[in-house]
């Protein structure tokens, strides 16, 4: 079960913006913005952003593996820095109304842990006096999304765009314990009944589960490049992965495998961290897009696939080695002329599916991609699988609002998508 649980979070993890302070974006809307930032010179045409006002997103990405419950928040102590820091043993109070399901929803993060076990966030109005609009809403499935749970959400703002505190992604390991982070980090020990504000010394940027445990990119000033932290899925007691170093993008974990991209160098780094040991050691390789950030998945080691920001474009790598060496998954003399906001997500070693307006799946390592998917879709901003076959994606229809956000499932390993009715 742990195996599985494991695979779910590499093919589910958020989709965030990098940068302390500020919030994650989709992990498609960090390679846009962080990919014309490097060549901002040479670009003569960017691709618009989704970014609307107070609309926190990510998926993705994206949760899970397997963590043993522990009830509230604990105390712990660690290294950070030079020096020694210590979690508070705070808990949230529990919300004073108890949560209801909105007549209208608008998924913008989405974990899973099983193909039938679902958690959901999106904005809805704040019940709280002194918090600003929107707050989040948190809802649970089951059984693949046919009837849905509300939750009890962190009592914070959603974060936006610029937002200096709030969180705009959820992850949960199991149905006992979850994570809402971006910049702030808040976690649940309880399903959701209690969450917790805990402090780790800086904004997350990036979080990913696997194992039992939780690694989180932290970033303690304004800057792009942080720390790497881990701590036990069960309880906060967070600590800095020294042997990483200075760390930046592209965060992700399965079993003992961690590949997190380097802080150092132009950029966001020209090199790939790569452990197969917890992050106990670190290999250094050469990025598949150097100074640019990339998205990092994969369904079984060593075969991991990355879709990196290129300049004003995007492209598609796949690994057959842990991540030591990247070859080209686009088709010999051709390529896929997708802008770096495009949303990309891996069923398998072989099968993986990338989009912008119109969604592209390949099934044969990238030699070819045929176009998938429903039509009317302004832009697709999350793609993910928790199997082989059970997938999501969501996106805009007709136009980039809020309001307009779907969420569709596959259970054809991308093939076909269709609506979830949420709410």
């Amino acid at each position: 079960m742990n195996d599985y649980l494991t695979q779910l979070e590499e093919q589910l993890a958020e989709l965030t913006e990098r940068g302390a302070h500020r919030r994650p974006r989709r992990r498609s809307e960090a390679l846009a913005f962080l990919a014309a930032a490097a060549v901002a010179a040479a670009v003569v045409a960017i691709v618009v952003l989704n970014v609307g006002t107070g609309t926190p997103h990510r998926t993705s990405a994206p949760a899970t593996a397997g963590g043993q419950h522990a009830g509230t928040a604990t105390a712990g102590t660690g290294t950070m820095g030079n020096g020694v820091y210590t979690i508070p043993q705070t808990t949230s109070a529990p919300s004073p109304a108890t949560p209801t399901l909105p007549s209208r929803f608008y998924p913008q993060s989405f974990t899973a842990i099983s193909e039938l076990s679902w958690w959901v966030l999106g904005p809805a109005p704040c019940a709280l006096a002194g918090l600003q609009s929107p707050c989040g809403a948190i809802l649970r499935t089951t059984d693949g999304g046919r009837t849905f749970t509300p939750l009890q959400a962190p009592r914070a703002s959603l974060a936006g765009r610029l937002s200096s505190s709030g969180y705009s992604q959820v992850r949960f390991a199991d149905p006992l314990n979850g994570f809402a982070y971006g910049p702030d980090l808040y976690a649940t020990h309880d399903g959701g009944t209690t969450w917790s504000p805990v402090d780790v010394g800086g904004a997350v940027n990036d979080l990913a589960i696997s194992a039992g445990v939780v690694y989180a990119t932290v970033s303690p000033n304004d800057t792009d490049s942080g720390r790497l932290m881990r701590s036990p899925v069960g309880r906060d007691q967070w600590t800095t992965v020294s042997a990483a170093g200075q760390v930046s993008a592209g965060l992700w974990a399965q079993g003992a495998n961690v590949l997190v991209q380097s802080g150092n160098g132009a950029g966001y780094g020209n090199d790939l961290l790569v452990s197969h040991d917890g992050g106990a050691t670190f290999a250094t390789y050469p990025a598949p897009s150097p100074g640019l950030p990339c998205q990092f998945e994969g369904a079984a080691a060593p075969d991991v696939w990355a879709y990196c920001a290129t300049g004003t474009e995007s492209g598609v790598w796949l690994s057959h080695d842990g991540g030591a060496t990247f070859a080209s998954a686009e088709p010999a003399g051709a390529h896929l002329s997708l802008p770096n906001s495009a949303a990309f997500g891996a069923a398998s070693g072989t099968t993986a599916v990338v989009g912008y307006q119109q969604l592209y799946r390949t099934a044969d390592n990238g030699a070819t991609w045929m176009p998938v998917g429903p039509s009317g879709i302004a832009q697709w901003v999350y793609i993910g699988f928790s199997d082989p076959t059970h997938g999501v994606a969501i996106g805009y229809v007709g136009s980039i609002s809020t309001s307009n956000e779907r969420l569709y499932y596959t259970t054809d390993g991308g093939q076909t998508y269709h609506l979830v009715q949420v709410g």
